[in-house]
C-alpha cells in the first residue's frame, strides 16, 4: 500500500502490527506440547496484556494524529476520527480485557477466549480496512487503469496474431509472413518490457513503504517508552548467516539482499530450476532478483512481484520467435502455424488472468466502498441523535422565545448543516459508483429532510414538524447502516464461496448491492413517504394546507414519490447496469 501521508502510514503500521500480534496470541491459545520448539513461549495472559497496552496507545495516537491533521488535511483527519469512533463502537478495548481475564484465571478458559479472539480479529480487520480505505481505493483505481491498458494491448496482439496465422494458413509468402510475425513479436516484447518496468517500480515502492512504516512504528514504540524484545536472533544475525544455517527468515525476499552475496548462495538449493536457464525477469535488478519470476520461487512471492499474465505473454513471444524461424529458415508453414496457434493460446491465457484481476480489484473496491459508507453513516447517526436530543430540549424551553433560545436554534442548525455535508459526500460516492439506484435515492431523501431541518432550526422552530423530520432522518440512517452491514456480510460470504468456484467459470461483475437489497430499500422509501403523508395530514386543519412549511413538505414528498417511481422503473428494466 502506498501511503501518501506519513501519519496515516504510522497508524496503519501500528494497527497491522497489532493485528499480527493478536493473531499470534490467538494461534498460541491453548496448551501445546512441542518438544522440538527451541524457545519457551511467554504466558498467554502476558501476551494479551501487551496487545491491550499497544492498542490503548494506538487509540490515543489516532486521536493525536487526527488533531494534527484537522486544519492541514481535514479529509484525512476525519478518516482517523471515524476509525477511532468505530473502535469505540466495536468495544475493541473491552474485548481485549475480557480475553485477558479469561486467560489469566486460575483455570484458563481457552474455548471462550478462542471464540472471542476470532471476533476481535474481525474487528481489527474492519478497522484496518477502514483506515486503508481512502488510499487503497485510489490505488485500486490506478491499478485498474493500468491493467485495462495492458488488456487493451493484449487484445490488439491477439487480433494481429490471428491475422498473421490466417495468412500463414492461406499459403502467403513465407518471408512476408515472417516479417509480419516479427512486427507482432516486437510489439509483444515492447509490452512485456513495459510491464516489467511497472512491476519493478511497484516492488520498489512496496519495499520502501514497508521499511518506512516499520521505522515509524518502531520510533513510536520507543517514544512511548516500550522496551524492545531482546530476542536472540537480532543479536546473533551474523552468526547464522556466516555458518549458512537454515535461518527462518531465509524465505524473505529481502533477507540478505543488502548484505554480501554469500547468503544468497544457500537459497537456490531449495529451488534451483532457474539455474542455467535463460532469465526473463527484471534484468536491471541484478542477480538477487534473477529467479523472481521463475518457477523455482514460491507462488505468493511471484504474484506479489509481477503482473499476472506476464509469463504467458513471454511464452507467447517465444512461440512467435519459433514461428519466425520456421518461416524464415525452413519455410515450414505447418509448424509455423502450430507455433502461432500456441502463441494465440498463451495470449488468451494472459487475457483471462488480466480480466480476473480486474474483477478482483472491482470486488475489493466495492468492499472498501461499503466499509467507508457504513462508517460515514454511523457518524451521521451519532450527530443526528445529538441534534434531536437538543431539539427536544429546546422545544420544551421555547415558550418564551427569547434571544438565547433562538441563538441555540441557530447553533443546532449549524450542526445539522454538517450532517448535510456528510450526506453530500456519501451521495457523491454512490453516484460515482453508479450501479445502485435505490440507495442514492434513499440518501437523497435523507439530504432533503436534513436540509429542511436546517431551515427550521435556523428560524428557531423546534416543534412537531422539526422533530418529525429528525426522527425520519434517524430512522433512515439506521436502516442505511443496517443495509450496508448486511451487504458487507454478503460480500464476505460470496468471497468464501468463490474461492472454491473460480475454476468453474468466470464470475460476473456484480453491482455494489444486489437487486433484493435495492427492492427492500425502495419499499422502505415508499413506506416512509406514506407515513410522512399521514403525519402531514394530521397537521392540516380543514381540507387544504395553509402553513408554508407544510406546503413545502408536501411538495418535497411529491418530488420524492416521482423519483421513487423512476428508480423502480430503472431497476426493473436494468437501466442501472
Amino acid at each position: 500500500m502506498v501511503c501518501v501521508f506519513r501519519n496515516g502510514c504510522l497508524a496503519v503500521a501500528i494497527l497491522a502490527g497489532l493485528l499480527s500480534a493478536g493473531s499470534t496470541v490467538f494461534a498460541q491459545d491453548g496448551p501445546t506440547e512441542n518438544k522440538s520448539a527451541p524457545k519457551k513461549e511467554l504466558p498467554l495472559e502476558i501476551g494479551q496484556q501487551a496487545v491491550l497496552s499497544r492498542f490503548d496507545r494506538f487509540e490515543k495516537e489516532l486521536v493525536q494524529m487526527a488533531e494534527q491533521l484537522r486544519k492541514a488535511d481535514p479529509e484525512r483527519a476525519e478518516l482517523l476520527f471515524r476509525t477511532h469512533s468505530k473502535s469505540q463502537q466495536e468495544r475493541v478495548i473491552g474485548q481485549m480485557r475480557i480475553i485477558q481475564e479469561l486467560l489469566a484465571g486460575a483455570t484458563p478458559q481457552y474455548g471462550d477466549s478462542i471464540q472471542r479472539q476470532e471476533e476481535l480479529v474481525s474487528s481489527l480487520v474492519a478497522l484496518l480496512d477502514l483506515l486503508q480505505s481512502e488510499n487503497r481505493i485510489s490505488e485500486i483505481e490506478a491499478e485498474r487503469a493500468r491493467v485495462n491498458a495492458i488488456l487493451k494491448d493484449v487484445n490488439k496482439l491477439i487480433g494481429k496474431e490471428k491475422d498473421v496465422r490466417a495468412n500463414t494458413e492461406r499459403g502467403a509468402d513465407s518471408r512476408k509472413s515472417a516479417k509480419d510475425q516479427e512486427g507482432v513479436e516486437n510489439e509483444a516484447e515492447k509490452l512485456i518490457n513495459e510491464i516489467k518496468q511497472q512491476d519493478a517500480k511497484k516492488q520498489a515502492e512496496q519495499d520502501s513503504n514497508k521499511s518506512a512504516g516499520e521505522k515509524d512504528s518502531e520510533k513510536s514504540e520507543n517514544e512511548q517508552g516500550e522496551s524492545k524484545d531482546p530476542s536472540p536472533p537480532k543479536d546473533g544475525d551474523a552468526a547464522p548467516k556466516k555458518a549458512g544455517e537454515n535461518d527462518p527468515k531465509s524465505g524473505d525476499p529481502d533477507a540478505g539482499s543488502p548484505k554480501s552475496g554469500e547468503p544468497k548462495d544457500s537459497q537456490p538449493k531449495e529451488g534451483d530450476p532457474s539455474k542455467g536457464e535463460p532469465q526473463e525477469g527484471n534484468p536491471q535488478q541484478g542477480k538477487p532478483q534473477d529467479g523472481q519470476p521463475q518457477e523455482g520461487q514460491p507462488g505468493e512471492q511471484q504474484n506479489q512481484q509481477q503482473t499476472p499474465g506476464r509469463e504467458d505473454l513471454e511464452e507467447a513471444r517465444q512461440e512467435m520467435e519459433k514461428a519466425i524461424q520456421e518461416l524464415k529458415d525452413k519455410q515450414d508453414r505447418g509448424k509455423a502455424s502450430r507455433h502461432q496457434d500456441e502463441a494465440i493460446r498463451q495470449l488468451l491465457e494472459a487475457k483471462e488472468k488480466l480480466e480476473e484481476i480486474l474483477r478482483q480489484l472491482r470486488e475489493e473496491e466495492k468492499s472498501l466502498t461499503l466499509a467507508s459508507l457504513e462508517s460515514r453513516f454511523r457518524k451521521m447517526l451519532s450527530m443526528q441523535l445529538l441534534v434531536y436530543q437538543e431539539t427536544v430540549r429546546l422545544d420544551k424551553e421555547a415558550e418564551g422565545k427569547d434571544a438565547s433560545l433562538i441563538a441555540r436554534g441557530k447553533q443546532l442548525a449549524t450542526q445539522e448543516d454538517e450532517i448535510v455535508q456528510e450526506v453530500d459526500k456519501a451521495l457523491v460516492v454512490l453516484r460515482e459508483e453508479g450501479s445502485s439506484v435505490a440507495f442514492p435515492e434513499a440518501v437523497e431523501a435523507i439530504r432533503e429532510d436534513a436540509a429542511s431541518i436546517v431551515q427550521l432550526l435556523d428560524q428557531g422552530k423546534a416543534g412537531e414538524l422539526t422533530q418529525t423530520l429528525e426522527q425520519a432522518v434517524i430512522e433512515a440512517i439506521e436502516e442505511m447502516v443496517d443495509a450496508l452491514q448486511k451487504e458487507m456480510e454478503k460480500k464476505k460470504d460470496e468471497e468464501q464461496q468463490q474461492q472454491g468456484e473460480q475454476q468453474q467459470g468466470q464470475p460476473e461483475d456484480k453491482p455494489l448491492v444486489d437487486a433484493l437489497s435495492e427492492l427492500k430499500m425502495l419499499r422502505s422509501l415508499q413506506l416512509r413517504i406514506n407515513r410522512r403523508t399521514r403525519q402531514l395530514g394530521r397537521m392540516i386543519e380543514g381540507d387544504q394546507a395553509g402553513e408554508p412549511e407544510v406546503l413545502k413538505q408536501l411538495k418535497t414528498l411529491s418530488g420524492r414519490q416521482s423519483r421513487v417511481q423512476r428508480a423502480t422503473y430503472d431497476l426493473s428494466t436494468g437501466r442501472n447496469k
